[in-house]
């Protein structure tokens, strides 16, 4: 995947920072947010090469995952937590953090690895155990796609465990191999932790914090290592605000709020713009699950979000990507059951159309791109309480889902 690279620095976006006080984000009514967004506050950015965002989400059970981009360099994800590391972000509704220099030089600590056909993927899910306390689950996974000489697909994978305890938070795999933590809930607070893992010391490092706490909510790391959080559950309110962390100038930023509260939706880039596809406006049995789209066209002077063609079915924790030049919606939940419909956007012709029904209904999974092939792997089905070890690939000349034989390697 290409990597987006920013033109020049927008010091200005802090003017709006105030937008993304987590108390602000069900009061701002729709005169007010108009008003706020024709400001001069939201210079665009201007990035030079398109970017393709995989994302993984929440499933609706309160876990998330995230996908990592072997080809692309590029994620999205969504993860867990129960016992809170040392540090802990003091100050909830405004955090602040003095080193700012420190979340960029710990991005570019990791080394490159040699290059393989491996595909690597952070995942997360959330299991209850028999006391039903929610224990959560974080892997580091190496895929290798190959075909037999049955011309059947072998999946061979090797799965390294992360050891971590918030859920709703977001995971994510840097270009470097830098793995980050972001976010997330312990059951009582939300929290605005940036952490790192250390693989020698198999622990976390808290290197940062967000502007304001958050789970569940849509992430983006981006190819040159820059941040972008949506929405998601603060402390107080569901949220419609948005934070951009710049990695050229260490700093967060406020990017424009979205004009509905969501969490548990997806997020992906394409040609400069951010869509939001989806998502939940309350929490548990209330609020609605979202057909409506949003957009965020960052070459925009007064960048404001704009609704979209909505999707046919209300989902969340769907995966949305881009493959072949199109927006994929694959599967996810209507909050009662999961679902295994796939809804395809074509940018030229403005609509979503059904495309192939996945094998299995499925929430907090992970798609990625395989030699040109869409995959999708994992997940949750709440239907019956099944855990999706397997992966399926998407046959675009019979325009149907393939299921993928599995190896597990010590």
């Amino acid at each position: 995947m290409n990597a987006i690279s920013k033109n020049h620095i927008n010091t200005s976006l802090m003017k709006g920072n105030y937008i993304n006080d987590d108390r602000m984000d069900t009061v701002i009514n729709n005169t007010d947010k108009d008003e706020i967004n024709n400001n001069d506050i939201y210079p665009s950015l201007c990035f030079t090469n398109d970017i393709i965002n995989d994302e993984i989400v929440y499933n609706g059970k309160q876990d998330n995952m995230n996908i990592i981009d072997p080809e692309y360099n590029i994620n999205n994800v969504n993860s867990d937590i129960n016992n809170m590391p040392e540090c802990t972000g003091s100050n909830e509704t405004n955090n602040s953090y003095t080193d700012n220099n420190i979340i960029c030089s710990e991005l570019n600590i990791e080394k490159n690895e040699e290059p393989t056909d491996d595909i690597k993927i952070v995942y997360s899910y959330v299991v209850n155990d028999s006391k039903r306390q929610m224990n959560s689950n974080n892997e580091l996974i190496s895929i290798n796609i190959t075909i037999d000489e049955n011309k059947k697909y072998v999946l061979r994978k090797k799965i390294n465990k992360l050891p971590f305890f918030r859920y709703g938070h977001f995971l994510c795999l840097t270009k470097n191999g830098c793995i980050l933590a972001i976010g997330g809930t312990d059951g009582r607070k939300k929290y605005a932790l940036i952490e790192k893992y250390c693989h020698e010391k198999k622990k976390w490092k808290q290197i940062n914090l967000m502007h304001f706490s958050r789970s569940n909510f849509c992430g983006i790391c981006t190819g040159d290592n820059n941040l972008f959080v949506l929405g998601g559950e603060g402390n107080q309110h569901i949220l419609k605000s948005v934070e951009y962390y710049d990695s050229k100038i260490n700093s967060w930023r406020s990017l424009p709020p979205l004009n509905c509260v969501r969490h548990s939706a997806s997020a992906i880039i394409f040609d400069n713009t951010i869509f939001i596809i989806g998502g939940k406006d309350g929490v548990g049995n209330y609020g609605k699950v979202h057909k409506s789209v949003e957009m965020l066209n960052l070459n925009e002077k007064n960048m404001k979000w704009e609704m979209c063609e909505p999707l046919k079915q209300a989902r969340l924790a769907l995966v949305a990507i881009v493959f072949d030049n199109k927006i994929y919606a694959i599967g996810g939940s209507t909050g009662v059951k999961d679902l295994k419909s796939v809804e395809i956007y074509d940018f030229k012709k403005n609509e979503w159309t059904e495309g192939p029904n996945l094998n299995f209904a499925r929430s907090n999974f992970v798609a990625f791109i395989w030699k040109n092939h869409l995959v999708v792997y994992g997940g949750i089905n709440n239907t019956n309480g099944d855990f999706l070890n397997c992966a399926e690939i998407l046959k675009e000349k019979t325009n149907r889902w393939m299921l993928v034989n599995e190896t597990l390697e010590s």
